[in-house]
C-alpha cells in the first residue's frame, strides 16, 4: 500500500474525516464475477459507521440488482414469512404513527415487493402509493401499488411532496447515501417523515473488538452491503437538510439492525 492510498483509506467516505481505521478483510459473499474480490471494513470514530472499501463499483453494482432475480426464494414467497414481514411493517406503521388517515401518499424507494405499500394500503386505502426501484423485478407484481417507477429515484417524475417516504434494507446498498437523502428531503412533505430499516451491528460488536463477529454475522452481504450507518450519522445529516430523528431503534434482533423515523417539521 502506498503512502497515498494510506491517506484516502484513513479518510472516512461518509463524513470526510481523518478518522478511518481498518477492522479487517472480508470477501464477496454473493456468487458474481464481480471486478473487485478484496475488500476491507473501514470503521469512522467521528461519524460511528463502518463501511466496504473500495467503494463497490457500478458494474458490481449493476450484476447485483438489475442484472440478477432477487425475490424468488421462500423468504419473499412463503406465506408465512409473508404475513410476518406484513405483520412487522404494519405494526410499525402503526406505533410511530407513520400513516395518515385520509388521502395521503407514500414513496416507497428500492422498493422491490413494496411491503411498506402493502401494509399501508391494508390499513388506508385512499393512500397514493408511488413505489420506485432500478430493478423492474417486481414492477408487475405489486397490485397494492398506484405507480410503479423503474429508474434512478433522481429521474423519477412524480416530484409532488410525499407524507411517508420509505427505505427498508435499502440504505446499506447506496454508493452514495447522503445524496439520496437530500433528494428524499426535498421529495418531503412538510410534516412528513422517512422511515427507514437497515442492518446495524453484529451483536455486542465494538469499536475495539476484531473482524470475527463480522465475519459471522448474517448481514455482512459482500458487496452488497456498502455501509453499516448510525445514529450518529443520521444526526449530522439530518441536521443539514432540517429534518430531525423522531425515532431510533437498534434493538432489532438483538442489535442486529435498526429503524429510523426523520421527521420534516411542518
Amino acid at each position: 500500500m502506498t503512502l497515498l492510498d494510506l491517506f484516502f483509506s484513513s479518510r472516512c467516505r461518509l463524513c470526510g474525516k481523518r478518522a478511518a481505521s481498518t477492522i479487517g478483510s472480508v470477501a464477496p459473499t454473493h456468487p458474481g464475477n464481480f471486478e473487485t474480490k478484496e475488500y476491507t471494513l473501514q470503521y469512522c470514530r467521528k461519524c460511528d459507521v463502518v463501511y466496504l472499501h473500495p467503494l463497490p463499483k457500478a458494474s458490481d453494482l449493476k450484476l447485483l440488482y438489475e442484472d440478477s432475480v432477487q425475490f424468488s426464494s421462500d423468504h419473499y414467497t412463503d406465506a408465512e414469512q409473508v404475513r410476518k414481514i406484513l405483520d412487522y411493517y404494519g405494526n410499525e406503521l402503526t406505533s410511530l404513527q407513520l400513516l395518515r388517515d385520509g388521502h395521503s401518499r407514500l414513496l416507497e424507494v428500492g422498493a422491490g415487493l413494496a411491503w411498506v405499500s402493502r401494509a399501508a394500503k391494508s390499513q388506508n386505502p385512499n393512500v397514493r402509493t408511488v413505489a420506485q426501484d432500478v430493478s423492474g423485478e417486481c414492477a408487475q407484481a405489486c397490485p397494492w401499488v398506484d405507480t410503479y417507477f423503474v429508474g434512478a429515484l433522481d429521474t423519477l417524475p412524480d416530484r409532488a411532496p410525499h407524507d411517508l417516504i420509505s427505505l427498508t434494507h435499502v440504505i446499506e446498498h447506496l454508493a452514495d447515501p447522503a445524496a439520496t437523502l437530500r433528494d428524499i428531503a426535498a421529495l418531503l412533505a412538510r410534516g412528513g417523515n422517512v422511515f427507514m430499516t437497515a442492518p446495524f451491528r453484529p451483536t455486542g460488536w465494538t469499536a475495539s473488538t476484531d473482524i470475527s463477529a463480522w465475519r459471522d454475522y448474517s448481514y455482512l452481504h459482500v458487496p452488497a452491503h456498502i455501509t453499516y450507518f448510525s445514529k450518529r450519522w443520521f444526526e449530522q445529516q439530518a441536521k443539514t437538510l432540517g429534518l430531525e430523528i423522531a425515532h431510533w431503534n437498534a434493538t432489532h434482533e438483538d442489535g442486529q439492525a435498526f429503524a429510523v423515523v426523520l421527521h420534516k417539521p411542518g
